[in-house]
């Protein structure tokens, strides 16, 4: 077990630490802080595991098949959470959870019948990235400026990372098509 695969190990363990903060029944409010700091903890993490797995020439197979499915376990679970506070986030965050079992399916797929390891598209980076974003002000807009209405912002970066998130689930299905009926 290297560095990068760590913290992607960390990653996948957020529902865990997720279940954990809330039965400490503390106080929303401070439960809320908590989850935002180890969600912007584990976000990082996301940044540094590829970052370090390049630079010390660390990469694997294990990092690169597990790095999108932690990135999916975290945003997901986060989601689960933020739904329990604000409920006009279900459609995008059904379409959001949907398209990550169908993208790790066909990865999944991809793998076993083709022995191909589909990449992540770069706009995919940009989509985790505005889910991220989006979590982050979810989670925050009790703790930041009072003359913003940091809701909607969050909502329609909610939004936009759900656009992102079904033209990239659209592509990576279209890459599945068109491997599987090429001629041979």
């Amino acid at each position: 077990m290297n560095i990068p695969n760590f913290l992607t190990v960390l990653r996948l363990f957020f529902p865990l630490f997720l279940c954990l903060i809330c039965s400490l029944k503390l106080n929303f409010s401070s439960e809320k802080l908590l989850i935002l700091f180890l969600f912007i903890f584990l976000s990082l993490t996301d940044y540094f595991d590829g970052f370090l797995a390049r630079k010390l020439k660390q990469e694997t197979i294990f990092g690169k098949i597990f790095d999108p499915i932690s990135d999916k376990v975290l945003s997901s679970g986060t989601l689960i959470y933020i739904l329990t506070f604000e409920d006009m986030i279900l459609v995008p965050a059904l379409l959001i959870i949907t398209r990550e079992f169908i993208v790790s399916g066909i990865r999944e797929y991809m793998l076993e019948t083709k022995g191909k390891n589909i990449g992540v598209f770069f706009l995919s980076k940009i989509k985790t990235t505005m889910q991220f974003v989006s979590i982050i002000l979810f989670l925050s807009q009790d703790y930041l400026i009072k003359y913003v209405n940091i809701f909607y912002i969050a909502y329609i970066s909610l939004w936009i990372a759900t656009i992102l998130t079904i033209y990239t689930g659209l592509k990576y299905s279209y890459i599945t098509y068109i491997s599987n009926h090429k001629r041979k």
